[in-house]
């Protein structure tokens, strides 16, 4: 901050030194350092737009996910890869896949994996929560007329991964609730990684290694 306010004087008295000495000029300008001065201090007016531009449009994209949960048809999959197209660049989270955000309980707003829609649209779940903390990663899915099924896996920040979005995972093991049928363990189903593209203290946007989508709110937001 001296370093700035050091380079202001300078800049201030240089401009100064250069009203005095040149003729009157016929048009009014800015100084030459006032444009480096508004990129470092933008004004409120262009923050308020980022926020209230932000805010439309997270708004848009929980509206749809919303009313097509548990769906996914090219048409609903375009309107909301088009909202997310918008709302990325306005990311206000950088190097997501490090962020402490990120380690939370999450609930599925919207997905495009079949796997998981398909508990949904048949009624068998109502809600799908994704739990992150540490280097675990659990995905649950509670059945309506009681037990579940709950996968966990190990997580890795993607250390090469450009802007640090990527997470990288492996399922390590599979459970299966029946209730009074019983309780089954799986061996491990699968890995790969997830971007995550967007992310604030209540939302969530990754797209990952099967070109799925998953949005997600944070629990009890």
């Amino acid at each position: 901050m001296q370093s700035i306010i050091q380079l202001f004087t300078v800049l201030h008295a240089v401009s100064t030194a250069t009203a005095f000495s040149a003729p009157t000029p016929t048009t009014t300008s800015s100084a030459p350092w006032q444009s480096f001065l508004d990129s470092l201090f933008p004004s409120n007016a262009a923050t308020n737009a980022l926020t209230t531009r932000r805010l439309e449009l997270k708004q848009q994209l929980t509206t749809e996910c919303r009313q097509n949960a548990g769906r996914s048809t090219p048409e609903i999959r375009q309107r909301i890869e088009s909202i997310m197209e918008q709302l990325a660049p306005l990311n206000p989270t950088s190097e997501t896949a490090t962020s402490a955000l990120l380690k939370r309980r999450w609930i599925v707003e919207w997905t495009s994996e079949k796997e998981i829609n398909f508990f949904l649209e048949k009624g068998i779940s109502e809600e799908i929560t994704q739990t992150i903390g540490g280097d675990v990663l659990e995905n649950y899915i509670p059945f309506v007329k009681g037990g579940g099924f709950g996968v966990t896996g190990q997580i890795s920040v993607d250390e090469e991964s450009e802007g640090l979005l990527r997470t990288n995972f492996k399922f390590l093991n599979a459970n299966l609730d029946v209730g009074r049928w019983g309780d089954y363990n799986f061996p491990p189903v699968g890995k790969g990684w997830f971007d995550t593209i967007y992310l604030d203290e209540g939302l969530r946007i990754d797209t990952n290694s099967r070109e799925d989508i998953l949005i997600c709110r944070v629990d009890g937001s």
